[in-house]
């Protein structure tokens, strides 16, 4: 099994920590692998982390889908979208460093803004193919 689909969520994250845009519309660096208990939202969290075995007869490779999920705590649908589209100005075909591996590319494949209870969400998944060096 390979580290890269860790790895590459981790490099996921960090880019979005650093993004000053996202942090103004969360209050905060609220990105999270695990929701800490008690957090309230706006948070941005990741979710799923599907890889696959993308080889070739020569090269080896990976193919991941990773699912981010915001939660707002606002009755708009406004912020989710907001936050929805700083996520993917960050990340859909950033070139991340990614230790161990070659990131070929980053995109988003889906995007949805939802109501859930009184507030509004999002579920974006964003599928990257990595090469180990």
């Amino acid at each position: 099994m390979s580290g890269a689909g860790l790895a590459l969520q981790e490099a996921m994250r960090s880019a979005l920590l650093a993004d000053a845009t996202l942090r103004t519309l969360l209050g905060g660096a609220y990105v999270f692998d695990e929701v800490p208990r008690g957090a309230p939202p706006s948070y941005v969290e990741f979710t799923a982390l599907d890889t696959r075995d993308w080889s070739t007869m020569s090269d080896r490779g990976f193919e991941h889908v990773v699912s981010i999920v915001v939660r707002t705590n606002s009755r708009s649908r406004k912020l989710a979208q907001d936050v929805s589209a700083a996520v993917e100005a960050v990340l859909d075909g950033a070139a991340l460093a990614v230790p161990g591996h070659r990131l070929v590319n980053l995109r988003l494949v889906f995007w949805s803004v939802t109501k859930t209870g009184q507030s509004y969400g999002a579920s974006l998944r964003f599928r990257a193919a990595t090469e180990p060096l």
